[in-house]
């Protein structure tokens, strides 16, 4: 039996069982392991990434879709004869805290390997840490490009199963020039999410021979969007990619219904949270945004399913960083079963050579997989599109270009 094909009886069973018992989530406590396959003792996998703060919100959704995964697998015998077990750390999105907490999962809490989570700048800190104490590190959910680099010592370990910046942005781009928009405008923070996503658009529209007709910027946690917003307005555009995070974005939306200005909306996957949601009210009504669940896949439809009864169909609305952890996991899960949970240099060489056909994200026929030298899961054509309708997040369409 392949890898892939036991990770759909995993999933599929696994997925039936917490229907039927109605299981709630559930929290597990770091403690001490180790990460050799000592016969009996649990297998320890790591979770690093913001639980409280800013961010935690899509920390925590990406967390329950590990642990969901832990859940189903468990439920399924686990990896050879072992339990698995997430150990978590919250690192507040605080770069050094990160790093700190890396050190106690590699050194302390002898886990196997290490997933996670929502912020570039604590992936970057954390993950020099782990590689270099021989841990697989698994990025879930963070899409700064630079974080998979072949050059960095700590490549032959460092692994994302999310799509990176360059990858969405170069799907919005197909987006806006199916639609024929003339005067594209850009609205990021300041931050270096807002940043990096400016860099990344000026040079992946410029290929698409889309001129950005403005530029306009806001402090993160803004109070005030008018400023932006009418500078938007004034300078003639006809569409805007909005590249800000929920509360920001559902401000700026606002902002526009306020000063009377109708005008197309595409987001960046910022916009992908409940925050936006529930503070953007009918604001956000129309706006576009990429995501990684197609609920008319069977896999995908499962995972909804099973996430929602586990923990409720409100805590990830868009399914798209629930459904990187729990994708993560099963990869993750793939590899351990090749090694016999042994971790180190042999799970990084499993891991290699994963390839998951039937993730809960990503649209039919596409896939997740690594080689040797490709550590970036996601396969050509794997975005979909969601579409906010009546203040929910609706699916709109598998038919957009992504890819690099």
């Amino acid at each position: 039996m392949s890898r892939s094909t036991r990770i759909t009886l995993v999933t599929s069973t696994a997925a039936i069982l917490l229907l039927l018992a109605g299981c709630a989530p559930v929290t597990t406590d770091g403690g001490s392991g180790s990460g050799s396959s000592d016969s009996g003792s649990p297998i320890k996998v790591g979770y690093l990434g913001a639980l409280s703060g800013g961010s935690a919100a899509n920390g925590q959704s990406d967390l329950n879709g590990v642990q969901l995964a832990v859940d189903q697998l468990n439920e399924a015998g686990g990896i050879a004869g072992r339990q698995l077990e997430v150990v978590t750390a919250d690192d507040k999105s605080d770069p050094a805290t990160s790093a700190t907490a890396a050190q106690k999962l590699v050194q302390q809490d002898g886990v196997v390997a290490v997933l996670g989570g929502p912020n570039s700048g604590t992936v970057k800190a954390n993950s020099v840490i782990v590689t270099g104490a021989n841990v697989p590190r698994i990025i879930t959910i963070a899409q700064e490009d630079t974080l998979i680099d072949p050059a960095a010592a700590g490549f032959p370990l460092t692994f994302r199963v999310t799509e990176n910046n360059t990858y969405d942005v170069d799907a919005i781009a197909s987006v806006f020039e199916q639609k024929g928009y003339q005067a594209i405008c850009v609205l990021a923070d300041t931050t270096a999410y807002g940043e990096g996503g400016l860099t990344t658009i000026n040079t992946v529209f410029a290929k698409h021979d889309l001129p950005i007709h403005a530029v306009a910027r806001h402090e993160v946690n803004a109070t005030d969007m008018t400023a932006p917003a009418l500078t938007l307005r004034d300078a003639g555009c006809d569409s805007i990619y909005l590249y800000s995070l929920g509360p920001d974005g559902a401000l700026f939306l606002k902002t526009l219904q306020q000063i009377g200005w109708d005008v197309p909306v595409i987001g960046g996957r910022g916009l992908a949270a409940k925050s936006f949601l529930s503070l953007a009210g009918d604001a956000a009504n129309g706006v576009i945004i990429p995501a990684v669940v197609d609920p008319s896949k069977a896999e995908g439809g499962a995972f909804i399913d099973a996430y929602d009864a586990a923990y409720g169909a409100d805590d990830d609305p868009a399914h798209v960083y629930s459904a990187m952890g729990y994708d993560s996991m099963n990869m993750l899960a793939a590899a351990l079963e090749e090694t016999d949970g042994e971790g180190g240099d042999a799970l990084a060489k499993a891991l290699g050579s994963v390839e998951l056909t039937d993730a809960a994200s990503g649209r039919e026929g596409s896939t997740l997989s690594f080689s040797t030298d490709r550590h970036e899961a996601p396969s050509k054509d794997f975005l979909v599109l969601y579409e906010i309708k009546d203040g929910a997040f609706s699916f709109l369409s598998s038919d957009v270009e992504s890819g690099q």
